[in-house]
């Protein structure tokens, strides 16, 4: 093999080895191929090949809201480019942000940069990754059971630089997914052009131990984690988008509902019950979600302020509908074009007099003005 070959592969920000893969803290220069297939054990896996340039993005993302709906973190591992996605960029791709609230309403943010990361795939065939973000402090380790197939994760800290550390811990009680089906190699993997989605666990009983700038932050609830990718900048491909999750009685769902630069509206459904997937579709109205209450209009626009709920109907098929009623409890970001919120959920199927109640996390993305 040529020098410059070697030379070039060397310099390449994704080095897949084996069952792992390396990213660099440098932009690829060059264009580059998103995912858009599933791969029989590459659910969590990095996901732009050979690695993010100036305009695509790949993040791993963990979220744990509390049982009442108050309190909340979110942590997401970056590789982005700095017109990929909106989230801060700093010397390189790479990077880790932890954001949320505490039980008191107060929020929190702390970010730290990352000089390389290795991603995982877990020994025996599962999804299940674990990732190490090089000098940020910031890892996850996920594995599964070899006596019943139990998958966990487990977020941990160790960031004196910005004053945190702490574990986030999740188990998993819902099957893994794509945007239109369950986790099986061939599935496609693409939410509408140019953005991709993967989601390890759709439910989970979670604990957060933190401290965080001193301040600590401790509580049992329900946690989630998914990936998104793409090779075009977000903001040139999304107009609108709903999304969430949520845990209700026995039920766990998940929803996107989105329009694209283009205004085609894309749905993607998912509702599992006790851990027995009841739909999981990108099909035609398969998760219709609107908002309600004050700040109702839709498609929302870049003043419209923080909708005070949403509805979300689920077309599971066969004449049957689940339906979910979610009311915003708490705001913990909101700068405009991106909101995220908290909140409480009753659902249950339609025609059926037993209703639940849970809570929910949930966000929306505005760029129509």
């Amino acid at each position: 093999m040529l020098l410059s070959t070697i030379l070039a592969l060397l310099l390449l920000p994704i080095a897949a080895l084996g069952g792992s893969a390396t990213l660099l803290d440098a932009l690829y220069n060059g264009s580059v191929k998103p995912e858009s297939i599933a791969a029989a054990g590459d659910l969590d896996m990095p996901k732009i090949r050979p690695g993010v340039n100036a305009t695509s993005y790949d993040w791993w993302y963990f979220d744990v809201v509390s049982t009442d709906a108050r309190a909340s973190v979110t942590i997401v591992f970056y590789d982005s480019g700095p017109e990929g996605f909106i989230n801060p960029y700093e010397r390189g791709p790479l990077s880790v942000s932890i954001t949320g609230l505490f039980p008191n309403g107060s929020a929190y943010d702390f970010s730290a940069p990352a000089t390389s990361a290795v991603v995982s795939r877990h020994a025996g065939g599962s999804f299940a990754t674990s990732g190490v973000y090089k000098d940020s402090g910031f890892e996850w380790k996920g594995t599964t059971s070899s006596d019943d197939g139990e998958v966990t994760y487990v977020v941990s800290i160790d960031a004196p630089s910005i004053g945190v550390n702490g574990t986030v811990s999740f188990k998993s009680i819902a099957p893994p997914h794509y945007p239109c089906g369950l986790n099986v190699p061939g599935a496609t993997e693409q939410l509408f052009p140019h953005v991709f989605w993967s989601n390890a666990i759709p439910d989970a009983l979670a604990q957060v131990d933190l401290s965080l700038a001193g301040a600590e932050l401790k509580f049992d609830g329900y946690g989630y984690h998914d990936k998104n990718w793409g090779d075009t900048p977000f903001v040139t491909t999304t107009a609108t988008w709903y999304w969430g999750h949520a845990h209700l009685g026995p039920y766990s769902i998940v929803w996107f509902d989105a329009v694209d630069s283009v205004g085609t509206e894309h749905f993607s459904g998912y509702v599992a019950k006790g851990g027995k997937v009841l739909l999981s579709s990108c099909a035609k109205d398969s998760a219709v979600a609107r908002p309600w209450g004050a700040n109702d209009t839709y498609p929302p626009t870049v003043t419209t302020g923080v909708m005070q709920g949403l509805d979300i109907q689920f077309d599971l098929g066969h004449g049957k509908t689940f339906w979910a009623n979610v009311s915003t409890t708490a705001v913990a970001i909101d700068f405009g074009v991106y909101v995220r919120t908290l909140g409480t959920v009753t659902g249950g199927l339609h025609g059926c007099s037993k209703t639940f109640d849970g809570i929910a996390l949930f966000e929306e993305f505005k760029f129509t003005s």
